[in-house]
């Protein structure tokens, strides 16, 4: 599904992801040119302030917005970068919050796993290195959570610790999933560090591609759980069949056989137009 919709939508895309690069990227450039500053007071003043604008703000901001035009993309097989923007207006504010967050957040498990490794880890070992192990863990998991939380901000329009909870649930009961996804974010992030022209015009709209179709199939999975659950179905399930689907209960129920997005292969590729 991701690479589909991106073949798709690949003009529109690569425009979209120009504008998420343009939103968050250089602030952080010119905080981290702060930093090398001699100056303490300019790294203080100048260097924090413009890193949390990227950081906190506008990278936020703008996969908020990225992630609605995907979900448009996705819906209706069509979308205009106008999306982008109105994403933008919609969940802003909802993806700041999502920012900070994730910024305490992070930053507070990475000082618990460096504090009580290195201040107590002579004197109670054992007590130290356990508590470091848990935020170290806890900390991995935050970061995972990150390859849903912004399409589930984007189709369930909650608010912050709604969107997070709803994000840590989906991760834990899919977490081996979310991990290959994460596998994929890795590699995705290395070609763009080696590639700049990718990191400018492709980096922003893979992930939010990515992302957003893995979600999209996630929605699906919950909602053949529920409508293969419920008496009105007719469909008696074991507790083991209720998390296993064959391929024709997808197509019976999603009509997933018609959806031009999972079924296309090399030919369409080679000749789009006799699709």
């Amino acid at each position: 599904m991701a690479f589909w919709v991106g073949y798709d939508h690949l003009g529109k895309l690569m425009i979209a992801s120009a504008i998420w690069f343009v939103c968050w990227l250089p602030l952080c450039v010119l905080s981290f040119a702060a930093f090398c500053v001699p100056d303490r007071s300019v790294s203080v003043f100048l260097g924090v302030p413009l890193a949390i604008l990227g950081v906190c703000v506008g990278l936020p901001v703008a996969t908020a917005g990225l992630a609605h035009m995907v979900k448009e993309l996705i819906d209706t097989r069509d979308g205009s970068i106008r999306t982008m923007f109105e994403g933008i207006r919609l969940y802003s504010r909802r993806a700041v919050g999502l920012g900070f967050f994730y910024g305490f957040l992070l930053s507070c498990l990475g000082v618990n796993v460096w504090f009580y490794a290195v201040k107590f880890g002579s004197t109670f070992p054992v007590l130290a290195y356990g508590i470091s192990g848990i935020a170290l863990w806890l900390l991995f998991f935050c970061i995972l959570t990150g390859v849903v939380v912004f399409p589930t901000l984007v189709q369930k329009k909650s608010g912050v610790f709604a969107t997070f909870r709803l994000a840590a649930l989906l991760t834990l009961d899919n977490f081996f999933l979310v991990l290959v996804v994460m596998l994929h974010v890795l590699a995705l992030t290395v070609l763009g560090a080696v590639v700049f022209p990718f990191l400018v015009f492709g980096y922003g709209a893979a992930l939010a591609v990515l992302t957003g179709s893995f979600y999209e199939i996630l929605s699906r999975k919950y909602a053949a759980i529920e409508v293969l659950s419920s008496s009105s179905s007719g469909v008696k399930l074991s507790p083991i069949t209720k998390r296993r689907f064959t391929r024709e209960d997808y197509e019976t129920f999603f009509h997933d056989e018609q959806d031009d997005y999972l079924n296309r292969g090399f030919r369409d590729f080679l000749f789009p137009w006799k699709g």
